[in-house]
């Protein structure tokens, strides 16, 4: 008695676009993303945050202009006060502290994306 074995190959596998998926993919990093800057952000002065902490809530004024923005291929992340760069970039007096790139991070790991996107400051 002999037995014979015969392997068939499967077909070519195509990935597909689906618009919907990316879109709500986006708009739950995007989520993720908000939680992460408002519960970072969110420790009352005083003291003052260590560099490279997120900042402590002063006036509130930061953490309340928090916004996400969600396109058809990209999440933006950021506030609109004018000392934000301050905080994000650092000065020569003061160490920079986590802002919005940290929180898209921590966004992307908390929706368990970060294995399979990378994000990208333009």
């Amino acid at each position: 008695m002999s037995i014979h074995m015969q392997f068939t190959p499967w077909r070519e596998f195509q990935a597909v676009k689906r618009p919907e998926v990316i879109s709500a993919w986006l708009r739950g990093i995007a989520k993720a993303s908000e939680q992460a800057f408002r519960a970072g952000a969110s420790r009352a002065y005083p003291p003052a945050s260590a560099p490279g902490a997120w900042p402590a809530r002063r006036s509130g004024g930061l953490l309340g202009s928090i916004e996400t923005e969600v396109t058809a291929s990209s999440v933006t992340i950021g506030t609109n006060q004018r000392y934000s760069k301050f905080l994000r970039e650092g000065t020569s007096r003061m160490a920079r502290r986590k802002m919005s790139d940290n929180a898209l991070k921590e966004g992307m790991f908390r929706a368990r994306l970060g294995r399979w996107v990378e994000w990208q400051r333009l």
